[in-house]
């Protein structure tokens, strides 16, 4: 998650004699008096931190290091300090009830730097606030968890149907078009209209946004040592990310300006963007104002990239597990037909009568692991946690993919169970422990809409379709690829076939 991943073959010599640089200092990080009363953890090494006892993947190395160490523990990315909670009650107790001195984040020039210390998730302070609260009341006035979004997601569905209809009968990738029409519902809301699957223009900026996660997901020796990326050449790719960001936003100032005219016009248009650009009009001769038009475009940026990527990588991991467990399909199924019938559209107003849709629903998005840290926290200030002291500026992350693994909340955990979401009359059980969001402050902005994509786009998909994995492709393999999301790989390839 944001540069979690460590490929240490894959860097050369020159780059680790760059950083033997940082040894002594390093050394002294790591012996300082004040760091003794840090939470326990593996040893350090001058360099490169805990990262032997890493490896590549580290999802299962820091569960297992919970049982040694206990639910909060330290490691070390190269000399930086990141402190651990494992288990949802150490979670909940430190980004719920001490949430204010859990909700910065960690300055990590992947993280923060990339965004300059804009938009939403990557801002923090008062900018963070102010920003954070202003789009919450603009999108709940759009709709957010109402009639309204539910209007705009069931329009983009009928084109979604469509498009998968156009595929049927044949080995098919469905992970491209989730992507897109999951952004499309983005797009309604931040600048009034939906594009089409066949613009170019489209396609390029989402496959500039499959490449950032891309990017960000392999880019763990910047994380460690920042100052890599001055190095000649791009070898980090750092660069290409800098100028897809500006890409990005050049293509989102165009946007900023038709509204502009059209509202001097006379013709606003009702979205996101407009709403906005008239905040900044009122608070223009302020002079402690977090708004502007960069802020603008750095939120829209958010909402595309975090707001389409989770939604949609659940719901690719959704097809995996319906196509992997047909009985199970089909039981989603006969329960859709019972409830909502083959020719109504479902609504929200199903979800309480389809208990076991539901179930399947909060099953793949605990067994997804789709965001196993969340983005990283970071303590605001000094604080005593549990018996330990955290510094202020400490990175911390919770390990969402070790609660959603844990065999004594999930009796076996590896295993595709919706039933454990259902009580001994099959109604719902919604599990707190279940966060795939997170928790405390910085909960996901967009988390009441993606809860009602996710409702929609399953029960619309299965109402429509029956599927199976193709035979003349590999299955992919559930525990994922881990960059920014843990994405199913390879890619998952159906056969769709109209019911």
């Amino acid at each position: 998650m944001f540069g979690l991943e460590f490929d240490v073959s894959a860097t050369n010599v020159q780059v680790w004699l760059l950083c033997t640089v940082a040894f002594l200092l390093a050394y002294n990080y790591f012996t300082k008096e004040s760091w003794r009363k840090l939470p326990p953890g593996p040893p350090a090494f001058p360099l490169v931190g805990s990262l032997p006892f890493l490896g590549k993947d580290i999802r299962e190395p820091l569960r297992k290091m919970s049982a040694k160490y206990g639910d909060v523990f330290t490691i070390y990315l190269g000399y930086r300090r990141v402190v651990i909670l494992n288990g949802y009650d150490v979670i909940r107790e430190a980004f719920a009830k001490h949430g204010h001195r859990f909700s910065g984040r960690p300055l990590i020039y992947m993280i923060t730097g990339v965004m300059d210390g804009y938009g939403i998730v990557s801002s923090q302070g008062w900018l963070w606030r102010e920003q954070r609260r202003h789009a919450l009341t603009v999108l709940r006035d759009f709709g957010f968890g109402g009639t309204l979004l539910e209007e705009r997601i069931t329009t983009e569905l009928r084109f979604f149907l469509d498009e998968l209809r156009n595929n049927k009968d044949k080995p098919y990738n469905p992970q491209m078009l989730i992507q897109m029409s999951v952004a499309n519902v983005i797009a309604a809301l931040a600048f009034g209209n939906r594009l089409h699957y066949d613009d170019d223009k489209f396609v390029y900026y989402i496959e500039k946004i499959n490449k950032a996660f891309e990017i960000l997901g392999n880019s763990g020796i910047i994380t460690i040592f920042p100052f890599l990326r001055h190095l000649p050449g791009d070898y980090f790719r750092v660069k290409q990310l800098l100028m897809d960001r500006d890409e990005m936003a050049a293509y989102l100032k165009e946007i900023v300006e038709d509204h502009k005219i059209a509202m001097k016009e006379g013709r606003p248009i009702k979205d996101f963007i407009t709403v906005y650009l008239k905040k900044l009009e009122e608070e223009r001769n302020k002079t402690d104002s977090t708004f502007s038009e960069k802020q603008l475009i750095y939120i829209t940026i958010d909402l595309f990239g975090a707001g389409s990527e989770t939604v949609s990588t659940t719901l690719t991991w959704a097809i995996v597990y319906m196509a992997l467990n047909q009985d199970v399909q089909q039981r989603v199924q006969a329960e859709i037909d019972d409830v909502i019938g083959r020719e109504s559209v479902p609504r929200m107003a199903n979800r309480e009568r389809m208990p076991f849709t539901e179930a399947c629903i909060l099953e793949i998005q605990r067994l997804g692991d789709v965001v196993p840290f969340a983005v990283p926290h970071a303590t605001t200030e000094d604080i005593q946690f549990r018996g330990y002291l955290i510094p202020r500026g400490t990175m911390v992350m919770a390990n969402l993919y070790g609660v959603h693994r844990d065999p004594h909340l999930w009796p076996e955990p590896e295993k595709f169970k919706p039933e454990r979401f259902l009580d001994e009359n099959g109604k719902l059980v919604r599990r707190e422990e279940l966060i795939p969001f997170c928790l405390g402050k910085r909960l996901c902005l967009g988390a009441s809409m993606a809860r009602m994509e996710l409702f929609l786009y399953f029960t619309s998909i299965l109402q429509r379709f029956s599927f199976q994995l193709s035979p003349d492709h590999r299955q992919s393999d559930l525990r994922g690829k881990l960059t920014v999301t843990n994405m199913p790989r390879p890619p998952c390839y159906i056969i769709l076939q109209e019911r």
